[in-house]
């Protein structure tokens, strides 16, 4: 017996492919615009070899701009959560920054590097970033303080209180940026390869 949820997530996409199909059968919307579920089939079939070429290129932007966004965003954000001078010297230009959206870099990433690939990383690992950063900011933020006088009064010390008290009880934090910042990333990818970078953004252009 199929489960309730599976049931309902299926007529869900029945019902939205439905409804797709009805909008590109009776032109609401021009065809060019919304084409039938049928063309998009087509296109996608006629088209698999440079889809399934791009595919690698554009998952390989994804890794490289979110490991670099991993590498800078987890020990900054380690740092702000940890210590009050750090966290005061950053946090407003974080905040400052955080709201402006990827796509808005653009101009900015055009002019400074030289090449649509580095532009391209640039953009993916700004939307990778601050949704990261600021999890981990405020899951070592949040460690329960007691824990860590606990550690202190049994003579640990940083390295203690870092493997044994903050990173457990920021991991949950942790994860869930890093969960936030690959989709965010990944919606990055796409619009970045617009501008020139191989992938399936510049396929789609």
């Amino acid at each position: 017996m199929l489960k309730k949820p599976l049931v309902l997530e299926t007529l869900g996409v029945l019902i939205f492919l439905l409804v797709w199909h009805l909008i590109s059968t009776y032109r609401f919307m021009p065809a060019y615009a919304i084409p039938s579920p049928a063309r998009v089939v087509e296109a996608l079939a006629a088209n698999s070899h440079a889809i399934a070429a791009a595919i690698p290129q554009s998952l390989l932007h994804l890794a490289l701009g979110f490991t670099l966004a991993f590498a800078v965003a987890v020990p900054l954000g380690m740092l702000m959560g940890s210590f009050k001078s750090v966290e005061r010297g950053l946090f407003g230009v974080v905040e400052v920054l955080r709201p402006i959206p990827p796509i808005a870099w653009v101009p900015f990433a055009l002019l400074l590097f030289a090449t649509y690939l580095e532009a391209s990383m640039f953009i993916i690992f700004i939307g990778a970033f601050f949704p990261l950063l600021t999890n981990v900011y405020f899951g070592f933020k949040n460690v329960p303080t007691s824990l860590i006088e606990v550690v202190r009064v049994m003579g640990g010390g940083g390295k203690e209180i870092l493997v044994k008290v903050s990173l457990p009880s920021a991991l949950p934090s942790i994860l869930t940026g890093v969960k936030t910042s690959i989709g965010v990333a990944w919606m990055c990818v796409v619009a970045a390869e617009m501008f020139g970078a191989p992938g399936l953004g510049y396929l789609i252009m």
